[in-house]
């Protein structure tokens, strides 16, 4: 048997722009390949048992917005991380209360936590070659540009409710750790990782990486909402639940990372290439039917760009999880795959690149994510796929 080959795991930063030396209200870590990113954790503003759907129609619009300022040649990473802490009672004077605080101590319970990190696009051909971008397309002025459109961002979510704070060199340490070590503390315990084309084990945790979309093989549902409706046929059930409910519904898990990344290629480029697309099937349409169909989907989304002022963005979205045992991993991932199954979304089963995906899933390093891993769509159809909920 070959001996498994070492490799050091590069941290993909290089450093950090303190926001007390320039009077801004954050820090700005540096990526590796120049790109500035700028964090912000916020709160979910709809709570997990609303139920009201215009509560996720007004989150899905303030997203939609977020998106619409920061603009094209950026990047949007939002990261819902789901962990089980112990409750530890709460003192109190009065005695009853002292006493049915004490009656939880101990007991496991759920939380959320959600950051959304902005940062620059970096072309496919800089990874490939290994180099900086810096003083290539990323200048001082749009260093200075990403920062006023944060500003512009947190004002937003402010006045939204969704009790947004910048993030500092701190704050950016225990995302990251936590995401490295699949296990959110202050104190971060960092073990090798072993990578296999199924898994990774970080310890003695077992971690997968399950990415939604195969792009060789999109298998979506031609048509979504912001929010899903419960069914069945009880009182509730045109109950309005959250696209993804059901993550929070798992159990034998340690820590999950629902990663959600949107790119916002150049506009103008990106239109001219979906119409020479259209063009091309357009011209093939009488040999084989399935160029038709597709040139009427190209143009059926222009459309919806030209009429709806809408982005074409290239997504990717994937959860990452962590578990004690084999087994328990296995289960969970059947789980996933079945709840999304019914939802229409057939889950990637070339997703061989496990460290890669691992990789992609830190906080602001979104920028590893390659062509491949990326599907194109609108921003309105992308964000449908956003976690809106929070635990109360």
């Amino acid at each position: 048997m070959a001996a498994a080959k070492k490799q050091t795991f590069d941290i993909p930063f290089i450093g950090y722009d303190y926001g007390k030396y320039f009077n801004w209200d954050f820090d700005v870590l540096f990526g590796q390949y120049g790109n500035p990113i700028i964090g912000i954790r916020i709160k979910n503003i709809v709570e997990q048992y609303s139920a009201d759907p215009d509560n996720y129609l007004n989150f899905h619009t303030v997203l939609n917005q977020v998106v619409s300022i920061i603009g094209e040649g950026r990047i949007v990473q939002k990261l819902d991380i789901f962990t089980k802490k112990k409750y530890a009672a709460e003192p109190s004077p009065q005695f009853l209360q002292q006493k049915y605080s004490e009656h939880f101590d101990g007991r496991l319970f759920k939380t959320i936590e959600t950051v959304i990190l902005f940062t620059d696009l970096i072309h496919d051909k800089i990874k490939k070659n290994g180099r900086s971008a810096t003083g290539g397309s990323i200048t001082e002025k749009s260093y200075k540009e990403l920062r006023d459109k944060c500003q512009k961002v947190f004002m937003l979510l402010k006045q939204s409710g969704c009790e947004p704070e910048f993030l500092l060199e701190k704050d950016f340490e225990y995302y990251i750790s936590g995401v490295l070590s699949m296990q959110l503390s202050d104190v971060p315990v960092f073990d090798n990782i072993k990578s296999t084309s199924e898994y990774l084990k970080i310890g003695n945790r077992y971690v997968k990486n399950i990415a939604f979309v195969d792009v060789e093989n999109i298998d979506l549902p031609s048509e979504i909402e912001p929010y899903s409706i419960l069914g069945g046929n009880g009182a509730a059930s045109e109950t309005a639940v959250d696209n993804f409910t059901f993550i929070n519904e798992l159990e034998d898990y340690e820590t999950i990372v629902y990663n959600q990344v949107i790119t916002i290629p150049l506009q103008a480029q990106q239109q001219r290439e979906l119409d020479k697309k259209k063009k091309k099937h357009e011209g093939a349409a009488n040999n084989s039917p399935s160029n038709a169909i597709i040139a009427e989907e190209i143009q059926t989304l222009l459309h919806n760009i030209a009429i709806d002022g809408q982005l074409v963005v290239n997504a990717h979205f994937s959860l990452l999880f962590s578990t004690n045992t084999l087994e328990a991993m296995e289960g969970i991932q059947s789980q996933i795959e079945n709840k999304l199954f019914t939802k229409g979304i057939i889950v990637s089963k070339n997703a061989y690149n496990q460290l890669e995906l691992f990789r992609a899933a830190i906080p602001g390093n979104s920028t590893e994510l390659r062509d491949y891993d990326l599907f194109m769509t609108t921003s309105e159809a992308a964000l449908c796929f956003f976690l809106k909920k929070a635990i109360p």
